[in-house]
């Protein structure tokens, strides 16, 4: 039976909690400087494998898991995450190497198909979307032609323009997006919406109110 010295036997309900952990969160540990990244629970019972989360000279040791302190404003990306900047144009995904304090947090970024081996690339935590593979595969990529004219509709992944889709050209200006109206980019609702803009774009009929 838990007990308190104060007030005799304790119920369920007031046993204090105890804090539950998980591999990759960045935390601060008791009596060291800066932050540290979970790794894995052990060697033995109630201790914690962690490293220093920072870029360079990543400092590796055993602490108590009592010492271990959740941060209020832990950064949302963990090592393993496959990640996506947030921006509607976004198309290509990276795996999350590590995460780090550079007087912001910082997510370690490699391409999924190097195996670890390509180049690492930096970006702000704040910029990323965490994405699955399967949202990745469902995405529309799909190329158009008409005479001299090659594009492609492309359906946005994460930002609040997740699941519309654009229609882009070789021939079209800057980015290659195709607008209408003075618009900077014409996202569509839908695919039928986006293809009548391309129809419209090489000559078609204008697609109306399908464009939004």
């Amino acid at each position: 039976m838990v007990t308190s010295a104060h007030s005799g036997p304790l119920s369920p309900a007031t046993v204090p909690a105890v804090e539950v952990f998980s591999a990759g969160e960045i935390v601060k540990v008791e009596s060291r400087t800066g932050y540290w990244e979970l790794m894995t629970p052990g060697p033995g019972p109630g201790v914690w494998t962690v490293e220093s989360a920072r870029i360079d000279n990543r400092v590796r040791t055993q602490v108590a898991a009592c010492a271990l302190q959740r941060l209020a404003d832990a950064p949302r990306i963990r090592r393993g995450d496959l990640v996506i900047q947030r921006y509607p144009e976004q198309e290509r995904a990276s795996v999350v190497g590590a995460v780090a304090w550079l007087g912001q947090w910082v997510a370690v970024k490699e391409d999924p198909s190097s195996d670890g081996s390509g180049p690492a690339m930096l970006d702000s935590v704040d910029r990323l979307e965490v994405v699955t593979a399967e949202q990745l595969a469902a995405a529309v990529r799909l190329k158009v032609s008409h005479g001299g004219h090659q594009g492609r509709i492309v359906q946005a992944v994460v930002s609040a323009r997740a699941g519309q889709f654009r229609v882009v050209c070789r021939c079209a200006p800057g980015a290659g997006e195709i607008c209408r109206d003075g618009r900077t980019v014409t996202w569509c609702s839908t695919l039928d919406s986006a293809r009548a803009l391309w129809e419209w774009h090489v000559g078609g009929p204008d697609p109306g109110d399908g464009a939004a």
